[in-house]
Parts: structure tokens; C-alpha cells; sequence
């Protein structure tokens, strides 16, 4: 396999690449995770999404054409009055590296010229499921099951 090239090459920083090798998780790391709002001018979003990549970061998912109102003064409604719009990213970060992954973002809007809108929400997951098909801590409706196989075997 080969070795990606990141950012943080040397240091215990070079944590998003270490998330993605952590194979020995527990139930209980599936816990105290933060989602990531991301919202971003939709001109920089392959600029945001190289940084990603240059951080070792793939948890993530984005949606773009966002019409968004930053302020009285500041829309991006996709108009010939306010033009331009936004992409909003959605990050999953484990708990214990909220903190760092701010760092990283807000480091990030610094490289930016200062009148790039961007701003981050955190909220807090009450638990992530990777896999919906294999977690047996959720139960099936046996019946729906049923109902929904024969709806769409036909």
C-alpha cells in the first residue's frame, strides 16, 4: 500500500490518516462524535476539499449551490442582484479531536482573502453507524421487511 504524502507528516498531528487505520474500535467509539457545518463560498470548494486531502481528511460530505444569507448586506442567492452561491460541508469528527479539526479550519479560512464568507456550526451526535446493514443494536420490523421484499421483488 501505498503511503500517502499529508500535511502533518512527522507528528501526532497527522491524526485523520490514523482515524482511518483504527480497525480495533469499540462500540463505545462510536460515541461523542461532533458534526461539522461548513459553510464556504462555492467558489472555494475544490480549494477546501485539496485541503481535506492535503490534511488526510475523507469524513465528509458536501452540497452545493446553497443559497445562503450571511447578513443584511452579504446574500448569495444565485441572482443578477446577489449572485453567487455557497456549498455547505458536513463534517464527522470524533469528539477528541474537535479542537485540532477547528484549529485546522480556521487556519485554513486564513489562507483565504478576507472577504471569502465561511463560518462552521458544531453539533453534537449522539452516535455514528458506519454500517446500518450489520449493526445489531438496531432491530428490524420483520413484517415491513417482508412487505417491502415482495413491493419490490415484482
Amino acid at each position: 500500500m501505498l503511503k500517502k504524502k499529508v500535511l502533518f507528516e512527522d507528528k501526532k498531528e497527522k491524526i485523520f490518516c490514523k482515524m482511518q487505520l483504527e480497525e480495533n474500535n469499540t462500540y463505545a467509539d462510536l460515541f461523542d462524535f461532533r458534526m461539522l457545518i461548513v459553510y464556504i463560498n462555492g467558489a472555494q470548494k475544490t480549494r477546501l476539499e485539496d485541503f481535506f486531502e492535503q490534511i488526510g481528511f475523507y469524513y465528509y460530505a458536501c452540497t452545493t449551490k446553497a443559497e445562503t444569507v450571511w447578513s443584511e448586506r452579504l446574500k448569495h442567492k444565485n441572482t443578477n442582484v446577489w449572485p453567487g452561491s455557497d456549498c455547505i460541508f458536513m463534517l464527522t469528527v470524533p469528539g477528541k479531536y474537535l479542537d485540532f479539526m477547528l484549529k485546522m479550519l480556521k487556519t485554513f479560512r486564513m489562507s483565504l482573502p478576507e472577504g471569502i464568507a465561511m463560518g462552521i456550526g458544531v453539533v453534537p451526535m449522539d452516535r455514528v453507524i458506519p454500517r446500518v446493514y450489520d449493526d445489531e443494536s438496531i432491530p428490524v420490523d420483520e413484517e415491513l421487511l417482508k412487505q417491502l421484499k415482495e413491493k419490490h421483488s415484482k
